[in-house]
């Protein structure tokens, strides 16, 4: 079962990451940067067709934001939208997280789907696959458009629990199809489950972009689902510790992360209580 956050609780901000623990060669970002992100995940809980979401839309750093495209398909909850902000030269795609009854049923949809036929072995969670393919076509060409007209923008993919599972199929999905563009794109995201097997993973790996996932504490979340065989995660892990320490894992040492708490110390709570988000 995956949850996701409600618009009643995410604002409870967890402790100031202090200080950071470091393993070698392992990539970090600052603060501040997984804090911008977070808050462009969760402006898309508030979304409209103006940048103005209440105070995820006011986080130091989205001024200047312009909302290009809102995204709210009735069928599979869909939700979210992409923005461009001239001040950092980015274009922001941001998934919203699970909100709805549809968001719940397809959280529930965990048997994988092989995807991207061009990559033999290649398969994904089918609920997650089957909410972004709705809205695939149109956020694709409406990016790459964007990246046709500023050439020296970055491409930041962004979400929160399901939003950010979508957030990952979009890159996998941009990079396959877009190659020439992969290198302008990164990706940020909280509180994701695993959404891909290990063919996945390893090619998400291997794009050399920056892919950073951000765990609070026991968030539930990114332990599911629970086949540890057939799902992985990939990317750098920001573990933000019991003690609000971040500690920075990079795939294939995440038991130095979040995967090495005791499960009785898994939370909903924490999944819900992402700082700036």
């Amino acid at each position: 079962m995956l949850t996701g956050g409600g618009s009643a609780t995410r604002n409870i901000a967890i402790p100031d990451m202090d200080s950071t623990l470091l393993l070698p060669d392992t990539p970090i970002v600052p603060q501040d940067t997984l804090d911008l992100y977070a808050a462009y995940s969760g402006a898309a809980y508030n979304i409209s067709d103006n940048w103005n979401c209440g105070t995820e839309c006011q986080h130091p750093g989205t001024e200047g934001t312009t909302v290009i495209y809102h995204r709210n398909n009735d069928t599979f909850s869909s939700v979210g939208f992409i923005a461009t902000n001239a001040n950092n030269k980015n274009i922001i795609v941001s998934f919203r997280g699970t909100a709805g009854l549809g968001d719940w049923l397809e959280n529930y949809l965990l048997d994988p789907i092989d995807w991207l036929e061009n990559i033999n072995g290649f398969s994904v969670v089918s609920g997650f696959l089957t909410g972004y393919l709705v809205v695939s076509v149109e956020v694709v060409q409406i990016v790459v458009d964007l990246s046709t007209k500023f050439p020296d923008y970055k491409i930041v993919a962004t979400g929160h629990s399901l939003g950010g599972s979508r957030a990952a199929l979009f890159v996998a999905d941009m990079t396959t199809k877009y190659p020439n563009i992969a290198s302008q794109m990164k990706l940020f995201t909280y509180g994701q489950a695993k959404c891909g097997n290990k063919v996945f993973a390893k090619y998400m790996d291997s794009l050399g972009i920056r892919i950073f996932r951000e765990v609070n504490k026991g968030d539930i979340v990114p332990h599911l689902p629970w086949d540890i065989t057939q799902y992985v995660h990939f990317g750098t892990e920001a573990w933000v510790d019991f003690s609000g320490k971040a500690m920075f894992c990079k795939s294939g040492n995440y038991s130095h992360c979040s995967a090495g708490i005791s499960p009785l110390s898994y939370s909903f709570v924490d999944h819900t209580t992402y700082k700036d988000l």
